[in-house]
């Protein structure tokens, strides 16, 4: 193999896979890249077996071949080489040398014939969508998987299909039982949607960095157990979680008694210096909704108190409700309208927070007791 490459093209190819491979692993190819070469590219290919990804860069191809490197050395070599043009060649059978200016490095490689191959992909359905929108979906959904429970399918994001308007939307799901955010968005094309289509937090972190800056539309194609999501010059596939999401509509709250709307950036940034004294998330911040102010307040006996008002517009009455003041930091910051309106029915019920002028995306957040 022997190709002259951009060295800032490759880079960034490089980039797309540092959280696919596995650092640490019993199989130390898996920390590996597979550099295959031909026909004017530079073909690359990470997997850890759960998640797969195939990407192109356009080369100077003098000689088709193929080697597996340990991706994270590799992308460190590249990143630091001082000039704009790389010269990549396999030496002693096993060895990628890689020449930039007066650099020259040679690192160890290891036959392409060992590297794992992907499994075969078989697409039963697929959903056409934009770039942005489905870049917007995992943004506004991914904080809210839960972390360490993995009984009752959660430790996912949901996908399913849902009629809009008589407009086929994808909605995307997640829940930590805490809190839940929902965001959808309208699709083209046929899909196959079960019960158990749970997206794995990895699989949505690599995804979110794949869509950026991408314009244009993109394709989800379903397969058997399997989803692929198909970018110009770029394929990545990952397996579906083997659990079935609750119903989650049960939550959602269908009636209130009061609606409170605030600037979004205002109420962030209290909540934020709220925060600084309410470093154990199984506390509670009050929140009083008064007729033309909200008061957010905390009194923390081994650090101190802090309290600050902001103005609001209310409908229904006076109310106070205990929140954790964190999950409603991570909502602020996903929604993009300049105010946020918050709907209680009493102060122990499901609180819904959206964006008063969007309807593609709403969020819950369940209460906390004032003692």
């Amino acid at each position: 193999m022997e190709l002259y490459i951009d060295r800032d093209a490759l880079s960034r190819g490089l980039a797309r896979i540092q959280g696919i491979i596995e650092r640490r692993t019993t199989h130390p190819i898996l920390s590996h890249v597979l550099l295959h070469a031909r026909d004017g590219v530079l073909r690359t290919t990470a997997t850890d077996t759960e998640v797969g990804y195939v990407g192109e860069v356009a080369a100077n191809v003098e000689k088709a071949g193929e080697l597996a490197v340990d991706a994270a050395s590799l992308f460190q070599v590249v990143r630091a080489l001082p000039e704009p043009t790389v010269h990549l060649v396999v030496v002693d059978g096993n060895r990628l040398e890689l020449t930039s200016g007066r650099a020259n490095f040679k690192l160890l490689g290891v036959r392409a014939e060992e590297y794992p191959a992907l499994p075969p992909f078989g697409s039963e359905a697929s959903a056409t969508l934009t770039a942005s929108e489905l870049a917007r979906l995992v943004e506004q959904v991914q904080f809210s998987i839960a972390t360490e429970d993995v009984r009752w399918g959660i430790n996912g994001a949901h996908l399913e299909e849902v009629d809009v308007d008589g407009t086929p939307h994808l909605r995307m799901v997640a829940t930590d039982r805490h809190r839940l955010a929902c965001a959808q968005t309208p699709f083209a094309g046929g899909t196959k949607f079960t019960p158990r289509m749970l997206v794995p937090r990895k699989a949505l972190g690599v995804m979110r960095k794949l869509l950026e800056g991408v314009d244009g539309e993109v394709t989800l194609d379903f397969g058997e157990g399997a989803l692929q999501l198909s970018l110009p010059s770029e394929t990545f596939w990952f397996r579906l979680l083997d659990g079935e999401f609750p119903d989650y509509k049960a939550v959602v709250p269908s009636e209130h008694k009061h609606v409170a709307v605030l600037r979004r950036t205002e109420l962030a940034s209290t909540l934020k210096r709220v925060g600084i004294l309410v470093p154990d998330r199984a506390r509670p911040v009050r929140f009083a909704f008064g007729e033309a102010e909200l008061e957010v307040d905390v009194q923390n006996v081994d650090r101190g108190e802090v309290s600050e008002t902001l103005p609001l517009e209310l409908e229904g009455g006076e109310i106070t409700v205990g929140f954790n003041a964190r999950y409603l930091v991570d909502i602020l910051g996903v929604l993009r309208g300049d105010r946020v309106v918050l709907q209680l029915a009493h102060p122990l019920a499901p609180c819904l927070v959206r964006d008063p002028e969007a309807d593609d995306a709403f969020f819950v957040v369940m209460p906390m007791r004032l003692d």
